[in-house]
């Protein structure tokens, strides 16, 4: 792949390492997270299978895929978690209660992915890297820093997940608040966090996972968000991370933007 930064983080087994988006109109939505991330873009070929990169400073952070007309998935940001076999995760999902949507798809090559719901229906991918691994940038503004998991199925998740690819849950619930734990692959890195949703939260709010991209300055990136069309559903708030707002995109995408902490 010509022309592409290719230094590309270890995603161990289990670890989010791709994000795309799933929009009934592509060219809108180039245009919305362009002026909103300085997002530019390689538009699909057949070495990508027709499927268009977003690239941050030269490297890969985010693929876009057309929704058919009357499909049954929303427009969304989907999260997937590596793998190193799609086809025997498949055969794992369904054996531990969750369904694949239709068979994997190869994108050239780039990878082969397939699209899931686990238990309580959120829906997720995993994604068996060939020529791209993950995305080329990790926590820099614009790039993707953390991904979570809202849930009404809090038990069964956590025994989904574990039996799936392998994670280890470490509680971090506060007193009196709604349970919620940290995600680690095999080797001990964080790989997302899981929320509880529960009774204080709208009945018609599903479960779903939430993809954070940094910013250097929340409020900021808020107002262009706004500007272009988008609507704030959250924030800005002070979470365990930073500074996060939850957004929702012109075709109602759900998507979250975190300023980090400083680090001492």
């Amino acid at each position: 792949m010509d022309n592409l930064r290719l230094t590309i983080p270890a995603y161990p087994v289990g670890a989010p390492c791709w994000v795309d988006l799933l929009v009934a109109d592509p060219a809108a939505a180039q245009d919305f997270y362009t002026a909103l991330f300085g997002w530019s873009w390689r538009p699909g070929d057949e070495q990508t299978g027709g499927y268009p990169l977003a690239l941050l400073h030269g490297a890969p952070v985010a693929g876009l895929s057309r929704r058919p007309e009357g499909a049954p998935v929303p427009s969304q940001w989907t999260t997937y978690l590596r793998t190193g076999d799609v086809y025997a995760a498949g055969r794992a999902i369904a054996q531990h209660g969750g369904r694949p949507l239709g068979r994997p798809a190869t994108m050239g090559r780039l990878a082969r992915s397939l699209i899931a719901t686990g238990p309580g229906g959120a829906y997720f991918g995993v994604w068996e890297p060939g020529w791209l691994p993950g995305s080329g940038v990790l926590d820099e503004a614009g790039s993707l820093t953390w991904n979570e998991l809202a849930t009404r199925d809090y038990d069964a998740v956590q025994t989904f997940y574990r039996a799936v690819f392998d994670l280890r849950f470490t509680d971090a619930s506060e007193e009196g608040g709604p349970r919620w734990a940290t995600a680690a692959t095999s080797d001990g890195n964080p790989a997302f966090g899981l929320s509880e949703v529960g009774p204080e939260w709208p009945d018609d709010i599903p479960s779903h996972w939430i993809a954070s991209f940094a910013t250097e300055a929340i409020v900021e990136t808020v107002a262009t968000a706004l500007g272009l069309g988008a609507a704030l559903l959250n924030g800005p708030f002070e979470g365990p991370y930073g500074l996060g707002a939850v957004l929702r995109g012109p075709e109602g995408e759900v998507f979250s933007v975190l300023e980090p902490h400083e680090e001492d």
